[in-house]
């Protein structure tokens, strides 16, 4: 704020100001509100009643008139138009000037070789497929601007020439050169290829173009057009049928057509087959086309070299000039902005085509420069012209333009703004009085014109059409009919010092002093002070509600309510803000607006209107306040401006904000803007005189700025360009350990690499290394390794560090150009970081002693400033992933070390403790070893007869074992050997019998019956015979099973075993077991070969198996007893593949999956305690296996169970 009233006033509002109360918002209201004083102008006694002023005769003095001696006519200023090239003013067909711009200066930024360009002179310029400018400057080489940084590259980094008449970008993302020198160069972003003489041209390269097909088309001063599909170049040129060979100018139309501006022949239509000329004859304005350009409507646009613009709508030229707005005639370039405004650059500015009107800016307008030869469009709808000479200047909008001395204000500060009834401007200066604004020249009044004084801190038009001027520190000025009638303290004023003019419905003019408030009604003056019942005598604002109630701001004493009779005093003490009240403003909905020194204190149409009626409970608070915490950029609020819509414009120490206001969501301040120099707006501190900010008729805002360059700033808010898209983030450098480093230097060496090595280290270092240097380099970095490098923006990719090098330095950007400033970020390095870094407008992100692994590097931006919802979002991140390894000493060949050499260490310390120990031990073992020598003898004696007794143990139970295979196989024996003798038995008593008989015959002397009984006792001895035989070959055989096993192998009949095995085991259960009855079964192959074993060993194995088979299926009956479950034991024997294989089976209880793999365990068993000793099986797998033999088993418990034994016998065992 730009306080320009009196040393008292700026002192009170500094120290007003430097004790301001603590901020809060409308979310947290302070509570505890006490009632407003009030105070009934009435009850106050008579010497406090308001005083009636005597105002004595006034100064008048006429402008233009001699009386006061010194009064001269005003000083008129016309707004600046465009020129013939004579010097006269040009004029259209109603004999009207062309204003050039909006009359003032536009928002135009300037970039020279101050800011970074190579230098001033730039013949062309392209934005590139990253968004990026691209300037050809006529000597200083190439230029590429990112919105910070200038890169610029010379025949140092590679290109053919720096003096570039022509750029351009092809589908690949290669930059196309074209020079003065004979050479074209192509930058594909890592090095410079070129192309020398009969290649492409020996001639100037005018123009390089790209066609919708991919197609090259190069324009020369004299050798025609060069054609180039990627392969080869082709030259086009008058004999082939184009119009002329200096080809200046190419471009494709929508329907695929190529249109050629040559220099001399007209412009050439290329159908790709055959040309289609035009030249003055056919109505095109000049034969020297340097542009072309079709417009979204599809109007193609010729300039010409000094015969202006051709507009062709496909059937008619149409010729335009300066005569119709154009500012020159020589067009350059041709581009169409965003809003679709057809733009041209010319040798006398550039013009704007509206579709209804052409307007020009040149230096006047804050153009860099006049003579354009270039105008290029960036991402985001900024305009970019190139000047000969003086630069570029960037267009960043139209809807600002500043208004200084220089155009014809009285001032550069303009403290207060008013519009009269016809239509008018009337602006109030700081040191130059007053200005009248018509819209097209300026009409200045000072004290030389007879106003009272320079400054002007508010104006009103009256009722009657008077102008009144409140001066600060000279009193009042009414301008009226070319005369001024000036009071001050002379003719009765209770101050010079005036803030504050307001004319109230019912024709009363309030006049706000420092020294309280003089009311005129009808030349009747009175006057209130702060012992009439004002809070404070420095009134600095005054507004009438729709209610016909005065409402006063002021400073220290808060905001006043007074409807004629009483007044209502209103502070912090009652919800306010602030207790000084800078500016008060009712909007169309009856909310009172009050600006304060601490934020906007809001009253509501339904408070203001029951104010009286208002109960202070401490509840709910009277007022509603936002500041700072709310959004608004500054919390001293100087200007406040309805602009219809529910939307708001405040202005403050940090320029103007629009915001829209919803009284009833929860966020009351919705999509604020702000314009200030650091956003990129020409506004910079607001005034603070009364109106200071004002919205015309019109709909445009202007506001007196508190700086000289700024002057009074004029706002179109309709016109505000807005972001429409998201910039695009890039990362743009990464240094190690803070070093900038030329990454294709400590690539791998290679022939091709060698113009990027040097282009990069030109760029990056700006200078070229020695070979030293990059011996010096590669060593210093060594052991750092990547895949490729990205173009353009050198970028390791596919990064490996050491860990001596894990110190890194990201630099990142985007494609805003314009506002980079407003760009924020945030970034997270993955395997670093556990979130998203705050949010941040710095351009870099350091990470230091990263630990190894791998790691991603992830930025994402979004933009600030003035854009639509979408394009302020956050955009999309992009990566960058490198990997740090770990140090030496954490290498996995470290660690193998350290185990080694733990293991070394540990050894001789392990033994030199175990030493120490075993000497201290070996003491205190001398001291043990006598008095526990009888018990460690007794404790031996004790182990060996323990032993001992676990030998003998396992040699009964094996020979218990044996016994009772024995006994099994005896009780077999014997119920085999009962048979027989039971006939022997038999047969003897009954031939006992019949000799009996036989005796009784031959006494009888029946010889004959005596002969028949002999015969019957001869066959009953041959029975007997038989049976005696058969008894004594089981005992034979018992004998022979009975030998020890140690006897020798023979070759045996493997059938007869399996027989003898499963009767004997079949009768030895049967003889424990009486009610045993089981059907056994043999299938035994007939004519198997003889296998070579100990006999007795097999029968003894076979008949452990059989026994637990009819054990299997005993214990099956008893499980389930009465059914028709028949036990049924198998065995059967065939002849396989080496040997013979022997399958006991049968159908019993089975065996438990969990329990197969221990039956051939020793002393393993499932029977009941006392009913087997579990060496059985083991024992018949030993005897098995001892004969290279192997026993399978398959068995099941649950469906159909049962068991299966497999035995398996060689046929030659002796093996």
């Amino acid at each position: 704020m730009r306080s320009l009233i009196t040393f008292s006033f700026v002192f009170l509002f500094g120290l007003v100001a430097c004790n301001q109360e603590e901020k809060t918002s409308n979310q947290n209201p302070i509570g505890n509100w006490s009632p407003p004083e009030k105070i009934v102008v009435s009850e106050l006694p008579a010497e406090k009643q308001p005083q009636i002023i005597q105002m004595g005769a006034p100064e008048v003095k006429r402008v233009g008139g001699n009386r006061g001696g010194n009064i001269l006519p005003p000083i008129k200023k016309d707004l600046l138009t465009l020129q013939e090239y004579d010097g006269s003013m040009a004029l259209n067909a109603l004999g009207q000037p062309y204003l050039l711009g909006d009359g003032g200066i536009a928002q135009f930024k300037k970039i020279t070789s101050d800011e970074g360009l190579p230098m001033d002179g730039i013949y062309c310029a392209m934005v590139d497929s990253r968004g990026h400018i691209w300037f050809g400057t006529n000597g200083g080489g190439l230029s590429r601007y990112d919105g910070v940084d200038f890169t610029n590259y010379t025949g140092n980094q590679g290109l053919g020439s720096p003096s570039i008449r022509s750029i351009n970008e092809d589908s690949k993302g290669n930059i196309w050169i074209g020079t003065a020198d004979k050479v074209v160069s192509k930058f594909d972003g890592r090095t410079f290829k070129n192309f020398y003489g009969d290649q492409i041209s020996n001639e100037v390269v005018y123009s390089i173009y790209e066609d919708s097909k991919g197609i090259l088309w190069f324009g020369t001063d004299g050798e025609g057009l060069v054609k180039y599909d990627g392969n080869e170049f082709e030259k086009i040129t008058t004999e082939d049928g184009l119009a002329h060979n200096s080809v200046i100018s190419i471009f494709e139309d929508k329907d695929g057509y190529l249109w050629v501006g040559t220099s001399g022949g007209g412009v050439s239509k290329y159908n790709g087959e055959s040309f289609e000329n035009f030249d003055t004859s056919n109505g095109l304005a000049g034969n020297r086309v340097r542009s072309i350009f079709q417009d979204s409507k599809g109007i193609i646009w010729f300039g010409t070299l000094g015969t202006g613009v051709s507009k062709y709508d496909g059937q008619n030229f149409q010729t335009i000039g300066i005569d119709d707005g154009l500012a020159g005639m020589v067009v350059r370039s041709i581009n169409e902005d965003h809003e679709n405004n057809v733009w041209f650059a010319t040798e006398y500015g550039v013009t704007k085509w509206t579709g209804k009107d052409f307007i020009s800016y040149t230096t006047e307008q804050g153009l860099v420069g006049n003579n354009v030869y270039d105008l290029t469009i960036d991402d985001f709808g900024k305009i970019w012209f190139s000047t000969d000479g003086s630069g570029v200047s960037r267009l960043d909008g139209m809807s600002f333009t500043n208004f200084t001395a220089q155009q014809g204000l009285s001032g550069n500060i303009v403290l207060s703004i008013m519009e009269d009834s016809t239509g008018d401007l009337w602006f109030g200066t700081v040191d130059g009085g007053l200005s009248k604004f018509d819209g097209k020249s300026f009409v200045s009044y000072t004290q030389s014109q007879g106003l009272a004084g320079e400054i002007a801190y508010c104006i009103l038009e009256d009722s009657s059409g008077k102008i009144w001027i409140g001066a600060a520190g000279d009193g009042i000025s009414i301008f009226d009919s070319n005369t001024f009638t000036n009071y001050s303290s002379d003719q009765g004023l209770p101050t010079n010092e005036i803030y504050s003019l307001v004319e109230s419905r019912d024709g009363k003019i309030w006049i706000g002093t420092d020294a309280g408030i003089l009311i005129n009604d009808n030349g009747v003056y009175t006057y209130y002070s702060e012992e009439n019942g004002l809070s404070s005598n420095n009134i600095v604002s005054i507004t009438e509600d729709s209610d016909g109630i005065i409402w006063i701001g002021s400073l220290g004493g808060g905001l006043t309510r007074f409807d004629g009779k009483t007044f209502l005093h209103f502070t912090i003490d009652q919800g306010l803000a602030d207790s000084s009240v800078l500016r008060i403003k009712e909007d169309s909905n009856g909310n009172l607006w009050v600006g304060t020194a601490n934020g906007i204190s809001f009253l509501t149409e339904e408070n203001r209107k029951n104010i009286i009626s208002w109960k202070y409970n401490g509840e709910t608070p009277l007022f509603q306040t936002f500041n700072s915490q709310d959004g608004l950029p500054d919390d001293t609020i100087l200007q406040i401006v309805e602009l219809g819509n529910g939307q708001m414009a405040i202005g403050t120490n940090e320029g103007i904000s629009t915001f829209y206001f919803y009284q009833d969501s929860s966020k009351n301040i919705q999509e604020l803007e702000t314009y200030h120099s650091d956003t990129g707006y020409p506004v910079k501190d607001l005034t603070d005189g009364q109106d200071g900010m004002f919205l015309d008729s019109k709909g445009i805002l202007w506001a007196g700025t508190g700086s000289v360059k700024t002057g009074l700033a004029r706002l179109d808010l309709s016109k505000v360009s807005k972001n429409t898209s998201k910039p695009t983030p890039l990362i743009k450098q990464v240094r190690i350990n803070e070093e900038i480093i030329p990454w294709y230097t400590l690539a791998p060496e290679s022939s091709e690499d060698a113009f990027e090595k040097v282009t990069d280290q030109l760029i990056t270092l700006e200078r070229r290394l020695d070979e030293n240097e990059e011996l010096e380099l590669k060593e210093k970095f060594k052991g750092i390794s990547f895949d490729n490098i990205q173009p353009f923006f050198p970028i390791p990719l596919g990064l490996t560090l050491p860990y001596q090098h894990n110190h890194l330095n990201i630099e990142y950007g985007t494609n805003e150009l314009a506002r980079p400033f407003l760009i924020e970020y945030q970034y997270i390095l993955e395997g670093y970081d556990t979130d998203w870094s705050p949010v941040l407008k710095r351009t870099s992100a350091t990470f230091g002693n990263i630990h190894e692994g791998d790691y991603t590097f992830k930025i994402r931006a979004r933009y600030t400033g003035t854009s639509t919802e979408e394009a302020s979002e956050w955009t999309e991140p992009i990566e960058f992933s490198f990997t740090v390894l770990p140090p030496w000493y954490r290498s996995w060949w470290a660690y193998l070390v350290y185990g080694v050499l733990i293991l070394w260490l540990l050894y001789p310390i392990n033994l030199y403790l175990k030493n120490r120990l075993l000497k201290a031990e070996r003491e205190k073992a001398k001291e043990r070893e006598l008095e526990h020598a009888k018990q460690i003898e007794k404790a031996y004696t004790d182990l060996e007869s323990a032993h001992e007794n676990l030998k003998s143990t396992q040699s009964q139970l094996i020979q218990a074992e044996k016994m009772a295979s024995l006994g099994e196989l005896t009780a077999g024996i014997a119920h085999e050997i009962q048979n027989p003798l039971n006939f022997v038995k038999n047969f003897s008593e009954v031939s006992h019998e019949l000799v009996d008989e036989m005796n009784e015959e031959i006494q009888a002397g029946d010889f004959e019956e005596a002969k028949l009984l002999a015969k019957d006792i001869q066959d009953n001895l041959d029975r007997i015979s038989t049976h005696s035989m058969r008894a004594d070959a089981i005992v034979k055989a018992m004998l022979q099973h009975s030998k020890a096993t140690v006897g020798t192998k023979e070759l045996v009949d493997i059938n007869a075993i399996c027989d003898e095995s499963i009767r004997l085991s079949y009768h030895g259960v049967r003889a424990k077991e009486k009610d045993f009855s089981v059907e056994y079964k043999t299938d035994l192959e007939p004519n198997l070969p003889q296998v070579e074993v100990i006999r007795q060993e097999l029968v003894r194995a076979l008949i452990n198996m059989c026994n637990n088979a009819f054990f299997a299926v005993n214990e099956r009956v008893h499980q389930l007893g009465n059914t028709d479950f028949k036990p049924v034991v198998s065995i059967s024997t065939k002849k396989t593949l080496g040997g013979i294989e022997i399958e006991l089976a049968d159908n019993g209880v089975g065996i438990k999956k969990d329990v197969i793999e221990k039956i051939f365990q020793p002393f393993f068993t499932t029977k009941p305690t006392g009913q087997g000793t579990g060496l059985g099986l083991s024992l018949s797998y030993d005897i098995i296996k001892s004969y290279s033999g192997d026993i399978r088993v398959k068995s099941s418990t649950e469906e159909n169970p049962g068991t299966i034994f497999t035995i398996f016998l060689p046929i030659n065992s002796s093996s």
